[in-house]
């Protein structure tokens, strides 16, 4: 039986000296290889991440999205916040997930936990920062919760979305994407799969004998099912740290927890044919997935502190000569048919190169510009050299986002030819 896939991501490893370039430079490239599209990386608020981490993984044909993990501040201190946004809408970035677990009561360091407004609470705090992403070009993700949680998860997201509906936020209410943990439990990857359709008589924190909850890997589609119930629609979902437990209990032997992200992993891939394996051990992935994240931290743990190239090799199958895009550009998608790219120098542009690019404007019309983060968006890019050769990286980058590169040659009477040549146009 066939099944849905899923687009493959990373969660990078949490701690700050794995951001360093010759460690990001080391594991970027791997997780390319394991068939990697997409690296979600753990930001603060008062301190960006590096501009160069950005660059690297773009590089490697990952879509870099931040997780701002930490308690979500008030309007006071929105200024710190929005300086850190500003630079990651600046290097390229086009996810940011706000916040995490704020249905729990270890979420709330800062401001203490309140049960009663909690719903309220949080939504002071997200609502200005998605906004304000919004507005500057990034989708705002909804924090993940903790299934069950302090506050019943299924509850805690209901009360979320009307909140938005209620305040008519519907610019917000319609970019916003959705995510969830795709934690096991210990129990089959296929607990409570249908959502509450199908398991209609389960209530917050009350299960009946014979029925199955959202507290297992398909709890995206319980949240799935909260957002067609109030709006009408179901947003695109983010599955996070698939596979893992998700339980306090270190009984849980490293083994089962990745044996359940290699089933995981096939079902993303496609590949649920094994005859020793029963169809209903895989999950299924259905409606609109951004993609399902595995975390580096989770399986170093899994993995007794021994994760290698060639450890993760075993559990996410290389798939070579992948076409390597980033998530958010599709072709069909580019808001820009052809792109030409100048070279930027403190003097401007030189009459020279003006008289070079006038017949390629007249006759292709292509849009012109010197942003190298605009070209991104077109189906086909002509670069310029005017003296200096692209550099590599320059160009992978562009190759990343899904562009057609091209390099124009310098000369006037190359230019000519290249003008008369039919593949041009």
């Amino acid at each position: 039986m066939e099944k849905n896939k899923s687009e493959i991501g990373f969660s990078y490893f949490n701690k700050p000296e794995f951001l360093i370039r010759n460690r990001i430079e080391s594991w970027f490239p791997i997780l390319a290889e394991l068939g990697g599209s997409f690296i979600i990386i753990e930001s603060g608020i008062e301190r960006a991440i590096p501009e160069d981490v950005f660059d690297t993984a773009k590089s490697n044909g990952l879509e870099p999205i931040i997780h701002l993990k930490s308690e979500l501040p008030l309007a006071r201190k929105f200024n710190e916040v929005s300086v850190v946004l500003d630079a990651y809408a600046r290097w390229g970035a086009h996810y940011i997930i706000l916040a995490n677990k704020p249905n729990t009561k270890s979420a709330w360091p800062v401001a203490g936990w309140h049960y009663e407004n909690l719903v309220d609470h949080f939504l002071d705090r997200f609502i200005p920062i998605a906004n304000y992403a919004e507005q500057i070009g990034l989708t705002p993700v909804l924090a993940p919760l903790q299934p069950g949680g302090d506050y019943w998860d299924t509850a805690f997201l209901e009360q979320v979305l009307k909140g938005l509906k209620r305040r008519k936020l519907d610019t917000l209410i319609e970019k916003l994407c959705l995510s969830s943990y795709g934690y096991t439990f210990d129990r089959p990857l296929s607990w409570g799969e249908g959502g509450p359709e199908r398991w209609a008589t389960v209530q917050p924190y009350m299960t009946p004998e014979g029925q199955e909850d959202q507290l297992g890997f398909h709890n995206y589609e319980w949240m799935q099912a909260v957002a067609q119930k109030v709006m009408g629609k179901s947003p695109t979902m983010l599955i996070l740290d698939a596979g893992y437990h998700g339980l306090s209990n270190r009984s849980i032997k490293t083994e089962k927890t990745l044996e359940s992200i290699q089933l995981i992993v096939n079902a993303c891939q496609g590949n649920v044919t094994d005859s020793n394996v029963k169809q209903e051990e895989y999950p299924t992935f259905k409606g609109s997935l951004l993609g399902c994240a595995f975390s580096l931290d989770t399986l170093m743990a899994a993995m007794e502190d021994d994760l290698s190239a060639n450890a993760l090799k075993e559990i996410f199958k290389p798939i070579n000569n992948r076409n390597a895009k980033s998530i958010y550009l599709e072709d069909d998608h580019k808001l820009i048919e052809h792109y030409l790219l100048l070279p930027k120098h403190e003097s401007g542009v030189s009459d020279v190169v003006l008289n070079k690019i006038r017949p390629i404007i007249k006759q292709i019309k292509p849009t012109v510009g010197f942003s190298l983060e605009e070209a991104k968006s077109a189906k086909r890019v002509s670069i310029l050299p005017d003296g200096a050769a692209p550099t590599e990286d320059m160009i992978n980058s562009l190759k990343t986002a899904g562009c057609r590169v091209e390099i124009l040659p310098q000369s006037g009477i190359e230019i000519a030819t290249y003008l008369n040549n039919p593949s041009s146009k």
